[in-house]
Formats: C-alpha cells, sequence, structure tokens
C-alpha cells in the first residue's frame, strides 16, 4: 500500500494583496519570511511520502509558476485544472490518476497556502493520521488546537479516543459567530479544521458514490479524456463538474472521520495580520524586511521591494510594496482589503 500526497495550490488571497494576485497566488510567495508556502508545503510533505510521491493540483495557468519552483517536474505529477472547481473536483481527479497505479493506496492532501512553525511536531501528527488511514475505514483529519475565538475557520467537534492520539469527529462546524467560537476555544474537543486529510483512495471512491457521485463521473470522465489525449474533452468534463468543496461534499457527511490533534505552530497566513503574528510581530513588536526603515512607530508590518520604505511616527500599519501595487493600511483592516479588492476585480481593473 503505497502513500501519496496531493499538494492544493490554488487561492488567490485577496486579503494579501498586492503581493498574492491572480496571477501569482499565495502559495507561490515566500510569507513565511523564507522559501515560498509551496516549497514548505512540498518538503513537509516528501518527509512523509518521498520525494517521488507528491503530486500537484493547480489551475492550468500557474504551471509556468510550479515549472520554475520545481524544474524538471515530471507531467504525471501535475493535476492542472481549466477552471476553479474547488477541492472535491481537485481531489477526485488526482485520487483516480493516484489509485491507477495502486488502488490500495492512501493520499494525503495538504492546501499549499499554509505555513507550520513545528515541523517535527507535524510529522509526527500526519504519519500518525496516515498509519491509521491505512485501515481504510476512516477519513483522518489534522485538529489545530485554537489559540483563540477565531470566526473565520471551520471547527471539528471531536469525541472519543479511538487510538492513542487519535479522536472520531462528531460533527464539523463552518465559520461560528463569536459566543459559539468563544466557547469551543475553552472547551478542549473543538480544533481548527486545517483542511489536511489522509484516507484510502477506496474509500474515498466509496463515499463520493453514495454522497456526490456526479462529481466523482465527471472526474473519471476527464480522466479518460485527459489519457485519450482529448484535451478539449478533458476540459469539457472538467467544467461541467460543480464547484464544490471536499469538506460539504464528502467530509461532513462521511461515516467515519477522526482528527489527529496537533499544535503544530499552523497558520493559514489568511492576512497581513497573521503573517505579522506568524513571523513573531505583534504586541508593539514590528516586522520589516527588505530596505525598510522604521522610527517612532511599533506593531508594524513592512515588506519593502526595491525601493526603500521609511515609516515615521506610525504604529499598527501595515506596509507592502510590488510591483504589482503599494498597500498602505491600518491593522485590522484585512476584510475591507479583500473588499476593495473583489470590487476592482469585479469592475475589471487591477
Amino acid at each position: 500500500m503505497t502513500v501519496r500526497a496531493l499538494i492544493l495550490a490554488g487561492g488567490s488571497g485577496t486579503r494579501l494583496w498586492p503581493l498574492s494576485t491572480d496571477d501569482r497566488p499565495k502559495p507561490f510567495l515566500p510569507l513565511s519570511g523564507k522559501a515560498s508556502l509551496l516549497r514548505e508545503t512540498y518538503d513537509r510533505a516528501a518527509r512523509v511520502t518521498g520525494e517521488g510521491n507528491v503530486l500537484f493540483s493547480a489551475r492550468a495557468s500557474h504551471a509556468p509558476h510550479l515549472e520554475r519552483e520545481f524544474p524538471g517536474l515530471p507531467s504525471d505529477r501535475l493535476v492542472l485544472e481549466p477552471d476553479r472547481r474547488n477541492t472535491a473536483p481537485a481531489i477526485a481527479l488526482a485520487a483516480i490518476a493516484v489509485s491507477e497505479e495502486d488502488p490500495d493506496a492512501v493520499l494525503v492532501v495538504l492546501p499549499s497556502d499554509q505555513a507550520v512553525r513545528d515541523v517535527d511536531e507535524f510529522h509526527r501528527a500526519l504519519s500518525l493520521a496516515v498509519e491509521s488511514a491505512r485501515a481504510g475505514d476512516a477519513f483522518l483529519t489534522l485538529g489545530i488546537p485554537p489559540s483563540r475565538p477565531e470566526t473565520g475557520f471551520g471547527y471539528l467537534e471531536a469525541g472519543r479516543e479511538t487510538a492513542p492520539g487519535v479522536r472520531e469527529v462528531v460533527r464539523f462546524v463552518e465559520k461560528p459567530p463569536l459566543a459559539e467560537a468563544e466557547r469551543y476555544s475553552a472547551s478542549g474537543n473543538h480544533y481548527w479544521n486545517a483542511g489536511i486529510f489522509a484516507f484510502s483512495v477506496r474509500l474515498l471512491f466509496a463515499e463520493m458514490e453514495r454522497l456526490c457521485p456526479d462529481v466523482l463521473a465527471s472526474m473519471r470522465a476527464a480522466r479518460a479524456s485527459r489519457l485519450a489525449g482529448d484535451a478539449a474533452g478533458f476540459d469539457a468534463a472538467f467544467r461541467a463538474c460543480r464547484s464544490i468543496s471536499i469538506d460539504y461534499a464528502v467530509m461532513e457527511k462521511a461515516g467515519a472521520v477522526r482528527t489527529v490533534p496537533s499544535a503544530c505552530g499552523w497558520s493559514d497566513l489568511g492576512s497581513w495580520e497573521a503573517v505579522l503574528e506568524f513571523r513573531g510581530g505583534g504586541d508593539g513588536r514590528s516586522v520589516l524586511s527588505g530596505p525598510a526603515i522604521e522610527e517612532g512607530g511599533s506593531g508594524n508590518l513592512i515588506l519593502a521591494g526595491d525601493r526603500p520604505i521609511r515609516l515615521l511616527g506610525l504604529s499598527e500599519v501595515v506596509v507592502i510594496d510590488s510591483p504589482d501595487g503599494l498597500l498602505v493600511m491600518k491593522r485590522g483592516s484585512s476584510d475591507l482589503l479583500r473588499a476593495s479588492v473583489e470590487k476592482s476585480l469585479a469592475e475589471g481593473r487591477r
């Protein structure tokens, strides 16, 4: 029974403009301050599966970014999509390809837009999830102990322990209101859903046949067209599939889901505030990168590009410079930034 990893490399990261854009989204950026998030995700995945067993799912338009990040990457490790259809179709398509080599394989799914501080702890938890998934009777997911009452994340409610370090998932809760999030963060039985899964491909197909057979059928048709060299047929079959996440399509209704809790220092880096916190800023501490100078202020995030940036007498400010634009905003304005970027995109502006 082989183990494969699928890295999901999509999204646009509108709350991380101007570095993250539709043409060069969040996974391809070094937001943690080191390598790109995609490269860091690959390194974590390869530590569990081996370097030759990692696949990438991305939009076809992002293939050049993948090729620059991983020169010489074999084409059979790329699952390229003509359009966005969310995670369920992408995962199904990759699982079909994996099952052709090993119908009993375990597939690990990792979003590539996340960061982890404690890589050793992450490796321990993911390895345990993979070993548990080998039994083929349940989906495994990593559960992140909440560090704050977060209303922007989905939660897992955990029940009894089914094996050392593994707990059953009683239910999924999507983005609760603040009062519920406060209760969840204090309960000890609720975890953030990081979207990191391990499961046998046989189990995935069985549950998709039961819960979303149309999605599986569309991806089987797309895969058949790709193997036949019919690019137009592949595009048509893929675009005919409805857009739905793996959480809604499968996980929330599956017969058995279990979680491995892991305090691995996970962050989705979903905003400039999250980037500041992950890189050690906040509470009066600033984070500066590139030719940036701060005088008379604190708690700032300044990411300079080629031009020097000098911030004087201001605190709690985010300044991000890139060839695609300049952002100056007060910390805590990420929702406003997202709305502004989405409005510009809808109007056909950058």
